[in-house]
């Protein structure tokens, strides 16, 4: 029933209405969930990466960090992560 104070209805009020004849049930919508979406295109770093402490030799982290400087946020990882990628598919290994 209608509160008379209020032009809401109540939960049970919705059940007894009668559906609109004018929807075409065959209709089908695609309402994406916009929170699913963005994971599918950006999954969680700790999904496609893993964190390992390494040593390096001096010398090579001299480079490391000399180079990464222009890449930014990241830049170390990406370029060694690349180096070693690179080595690896030219060994056959990936």
């Amino acid at each position: 029933m209608v509160d008379k104070k209020s032009s809401f209805m109540n939960f049970e009020d919705l059940e007894d209405k009668e559906v609109n004849s004018n929807i075409n049930p065959t209709v089908k919508f695609n309402v994406e969930d916009p929170l699913e979406k963005l994971q599918e295109e950006n999954p969680a770093k700790e999904l496609t990466t893993v964190m390992k402490g390494i040593y390096f030799d001096n010398e090579v982290w001299d480079v490391i960090e000399e180079q990464s400087k222009r890449l930014g946020r990241g830049g170390k990882s990406k370029l060694v992560n690349d180096i070693v990628k690179t080595y690896f598919q030219k060994k056959g290994l990936l």
